[in-house]
């Protein structure tokens, strides 16, 4: 079964892009002529280093963009642009905040899920230790715990 999206975003007039956020990951359309030749880019939040937002100047329209530490080509940077008009400025604001609260949550949850492995490898070798486990029950266990 496919994943839902929790949150989605329809930017309609500064690029025609629908942006949908999902638990681990967004996903930017830029929709092409008449529905064909649409864009799809993909992009995990733990790789998101940055959201950078400009915001739209008199004559021109404001973008959203997704840093993720490899923007070198032209054409990457364009994918992780989301681009926006005046009028879609509130839009823009309520999806770059969303962003960054779900890659802050994600950080959190890899930092625990770090502690809590610390604190399992630690009581596992304290069991070895007491010698409640042989040497091979403990790097067996051990693997375990560290491939997650």
């Amino acid at each position: 079964m496919a994943e839902l999206a929790f949150k989605e975003y329809i930017f309609k007039k500064g690029s025609k892009t629908t942006v949908y956020l999902y638990q681990s990951s967004i996903e930017i359309i830029h929709h092409g002529f008449l529905g064909k030749f649409n864009k799809i880019k993909l992009i995990q939040f733990k790789n998101i280093s940055n959201v950078n937002l400009k915001n739209p100047g008199l004559a021109s329209n404001g973008h959203i963009v997704l840093d993720c530490g490899k923007n070198q080509n032209k054409n990457e940077k364009h994918e992780n642009t989301i681009e926006f008009s005046k009028i879609e400025k509130d839009l823009a604001l309520d999806l770059k905040i969303t962003i960054e609260n779900k890659i802050d949550e994600i950080k959190g949850q890899r930092i625990d899920s770090t502690i809590d492995n610390f604190d399992k490898l630690k009581k596992l070798k304290e069991l070895k230790d007491l010698e409640i486990l042989s040497e091979d029950e403990y790097l067996e266990q051990k693997e375990r715990i560290i491939e997650g």
